[in-house]
């Protein structure tokens, strides 16, 4: 094997540790589900490998996939599903950054560069995405989309390789039929996104103006992805079983429909535009998010939802480091029309046409989630386009001290390292981002051992209807399906200013500090002071001592129900 190969597979090898290591830092403090859905996925797993049958009724539409992934696992272990979800998601947070190197090696092939010229794209994408904090947070969460960040490049690639090539078409078009077929039983925003993408990838191939066959083969995969989706959804929905998102399309479908149109008419124009207008476009878009996050800061842009924390205006200021290179880097891949450029394009540009849909569609929290969840599937073409962009800016041709063209290649390395640097730097800067709660900026996010045990014994003991914040409400209905039912109005209620809670109240210290999260309205707060006077007021039937102390206060007297 030659160095170069050598050098290349310690590279793939580092990022990958690097990449895993970074999404099981959640086990430093808690081994549970790093998010609330975790616990709804490891309880479908943990109910199906008791009964060996899905438990149908309490599915949503989207919940097979990552159900049945965990199931095989658990049953392969022999490990509880509630322990080994967040290595599972490590695993396939970790792949998807690889994903990501095999699109910027293809770009960078297609623009005839070194060897050594495309390793350093390579290592800028992979590493910047093991650890820059958005990312690492949704690739590293226990959840389905985890594992969509690692399949939807790859369904783009397998479509863009069907309609382009001769070659192997039988096994592209069976890695097509295979995706096409898992995705909406996958994740149904995830799902949008793939329609959007493979639209994308559609338009780049008719604008080509291919043969009559092309171009049926063509409409018929990315028409029949629109058409199975939506048919399954409204089956599932029939079905009783829940499809989230769908409607938020579905109250505005010629929004969004322009919206479609607005993605295909801005691919094709940026295959033929300059690359200034490119650039000032991306820029200009997404410039705006910057923007929108900052007003957020003061004013919430959603009426409802919550502020954007400073700090966390301040650690996401660093993203805006590799979308300046990004900027530099687009106009290689809208030169390539042929190999990869098609596919990179429409992974950029599918998430900013959905975030802008969302906030033209209504200033809602549901449309608020929308663009939230948007805005993440940006960021693994933002470092492929960067990656291109600090290469070609490091070993850019410029005059030499003898009158000819060329770079010094000691110069070149030099201005590499120093860029790299840089962006490798603002992606740690980035990467507390992962490990916080959005809506209060505390640390760290996720349930620990201790709090999950109040829940237990929450649904365990009590009888009645409870109250809590947000993410105790949610992970006993989710892990616990048959307890009573928690909710979080009655916190939010009294930490608002109305009055305190006549019902049973899972507690936790930090609401005297950081405040309760009431996802997603944004967090309120009490003292401490207030906080310790309710409690002696009442009667402290559980208590635990954790990184966040947790509570179940029942109200003295004949003070019951919420």
């Amino acid at each position: 094997m030659s160095d170069g190969r050598k050098g290349r597979l310690l590279l793939i090898v580092a990022v990958v540790a690097v990449a895993v290591a970074a999404r099981l830092t959640t086990l430093h403090w808690t081994p549970l589900p790093s998010t609330l859905d975790g616990f709804g996925y490891v309880a479908l797993a943990r109910d199906t490998l008791e009964t060996g049958t899905f438990p149908l009724t309490r599915f949503r539409a989207d919940n097979i996939v990552f159900t049945a992934v965990l199931t095989l696992t658990g049953a392969i272990t022999g490990e509880r599903p509630l322990y080994i979800a967040q290595p599972v998601v490590a695993v396939t947070g970790a792949a998807s950054c690889l994903t990501a190197m095999a699109l910027v090696k293809r770009l960078a092939q297609s623009i005839r560069w070194r060897h050594s010229r495309t390793t350093l794209a390579m290592g800028i994408v992979g590493m910047g995405l093991a650890v820059e904090g958005i990312y690492l947070r949704r690739t590293g969460q226990t959840d389905e989309e985890a594992l969509a960040f690692l399949l939807l490049p790859l369904f783009a690639i397998a479509v863009h390789r069907l309609l382009r090539t001769e070659r192997y078409r039988r096994r592209w078009g069976a890695v097509v039929v295979v995706l096409f077929a898992a995705f909406p039983l996958l994740h149904t925003f995830s799902s949008l996104i793939v329609g959007l993408v493979l639209t994308g990838v559609l338009a780049a191939h008719l604008a080509r103006i291919p043969s009559r066959r092309d171009a049926v083969t063509a409409l018929a995969v990315v028409a029949g992805f629109w058409v199975y989706m939506w048919g399954y959804y409204r089956f599932a929905e029939r079905s009783l079983l829940e499809v989230p998102y769908v409607d938020r399309i579905s109250a505005y479908p010629g929004l969004f429909l322009a919206w479609v149109v607005v993605l295909v008419a801005t691919l094709i124009w940026f295959q033929r535009t300059s690359a200034r207008l490119q650039r000032a476009t991306l820029g200009g878009a997404v410039g705006l998010w910057f923007l929108t996050l900052a007003a957020n800061a003061t004013q919430t842009v959603f009426p409802g939802t919550q502020t954007t924390p400073v700090g966390l205006l301040v650690l996401v200021v660093a993203f805006a480091v590799p979308v300046l290179f990004a900027v530099v880097g687009l106009p290689h891949a809208s030169r390539d029309r042929r190999r990869i450029g098609p596919v990179v394009l429409a992974l950029l540009l599918a998430p900013v046409v959905i975030v802008y849909f969302s906030l033209t569609a209504s200033l809602t929290p549901e449309y608020y989630g929308t663009a939230l969840r948007g805005q993440t599937f940006v960021h693994l073409p933002v470092f492929v386009l960067a990656g291109i962009g600090i290469a070609a800016v490091a070993y850019h041709r410029s005059p030499t001290p003898d009158g000819g063209l060329g770079t010094s290649r000691t110069h070149s390395h030099r201005i590499a390292t120093v860029l790299t640097v840089v962006i490798l730097v603002a992606a740690v800067v980035t990467m507390p981002i992962a490990f916080v709660n959005l809506d209060t900026f505390a640390f760290p996010t996720g349930a620990t051992e201790s709090q999950f045990a109040a829940a237990t014994f929450t649904a365990d003991h009590v009888d009645e209807q409870w109250a809590s914040d947000h993410p105790f409400s949610r992970i006993v209905a989710l892990y616990y399906p048959g307890a009573s039912n928690g909710t979080y109005q009655p916190v939010a209620r009294w930490l608002g200013g109305g009055s305190k809670p006549t019902c049973p109240t899972l507690s936790r210290a930090s609401w005297g500090t950081t405040g309760a999260h009431l996802f997603p309205a944004g967090s309120e707060k009490t003292t401490p002071a207030a906080l310790e006077e309710w409690r002696y007021e009442n009667d402290v039937v559980y208590d635990t001592r954790s990184l966040d102390s947790v509570y179940l206060v029942r109200p003295g007297g004949n003070r019951t129900g919420c």
